[in-house]
């Protein structure tokens, strides 16, 4: 399993797999375990890994229909593509490497997770490459055991992950506080709108900015069903109108449960264990 490394944001499709994309995920596959994982692989291990003369389209498509598989879009280009069946198990998640730094690997497990909250799966699993787990400790998968299966006589390694995904919401309360009332008008003309839009994403369960006794300063809650769903907010918002206009506007938060992840509110980044972002369980 691979992917991409980027935390950028860029417009990011995500749909369901069908048959004409069966040749433009295969070449994904292919150029990610051969290009991206080849830092973390020997040239002997990624050969044993990729097989590319023991591939034939008609087994891989039957195999990717049967995993319930997403391909991600770029400008309507296949950019990734990722699955998740019955019970929880991701078998594949890739980007190609032309497509790093666009937010693919991270639209792609959030909709494998939204789809496994949708079925009421209690935990997510998959068998993590070394390439790619850091992305999925970003997005609260753990490590249950390191192993060495033998692909082809040639000893890999990689890495049993889970998730938990059963009451795992995000709650987030603090202050947006202004220091000019230039930024305490810029506030008010960009609120409404991201209000509409956040409250509007899929998971998010509640979303409130509101004013308090002083007028440079507004109180905000936020509740979101899961992490995958925060995530994607944090990207959009990144990008977004908001975002840019009030990234220079100061955040207060206080924590009320350590959680070690990074959150990103506008363009401003801070550690969660100094932030009153609060994953409940």
């Amino acid at each position: 399993m691979e992917l991409n490394k980027s935390t950028d944001t860029q417009a990011v499709v995500i749909r369901s797999y069908g048959q004409a994309d069966a040749a433009d995920t295969l070449a994904i596959f292919l150029a990610a375990v051969t290009e991206t994982a080849a830092a973390d692989y020997s040239p002997e291990q990624i050969q044993a890994w990729a097989r590319p003369e023991a591939r034939d389209l008609t087994t891989w498509h039957a195999s990717m229909q049967e995993r319930n598989s997403y391909v991600a879009t770029v400008d309507g280009a296949p950019a990734g593509f990722s699955d998740v069946n019955s019970v929880g198990y991701i078998d594949m998640l890739f980007v190609a490497p032309r497509c790093q730094r666009q937010g693919v690997a991270r639209q792609l497990i959030a909709r494998v997770e939204a789809h496994a909250r949708t079925a009421q799966l209690a935990e997510l699993t998959a068998d993590v490459s070394i390439t790619a787990r850091p992305f999925f400790e970003r997005h609260g998968f753990t490590v249950e055991a390191e192993q060495h299966p033998v692909t082809g006589g040639v000893r890999l390694t990689n890495y049993k992950m889970k998730k938990k995904i059963l009451d795992s919401a995000v709650c987030l309360s603090g202050q947006l506080a202004c220091h000019t009332q230039d930024q305490a008008n810029t506030v008010r003309d960009h609120l409404a709108l991201h209000l509409a839009l956040t409250r509007a994403e899929p998971g998010c369960r509640s979303f409130n900015v509101t004013a308090t006794s002083d007028p440079l300063v507004w109180q905000v809650e936020e509740r979101f069903e899961h992490e995958a769903a925060f995530a994607t907010h944090q990207e959009r918002v990144a990008s977004s109108e908001w975002g840019q206009a009030t990234s220079g506007i100061e955040r207060r938060y206080s924590s009320t449960e350590r959680f070690g992840a990074t959150l990103t509110l506008g363009n401003n980044t801070t550690q969660l264990d100094v932030t009153a972002s609060a994953i409940v369980h």
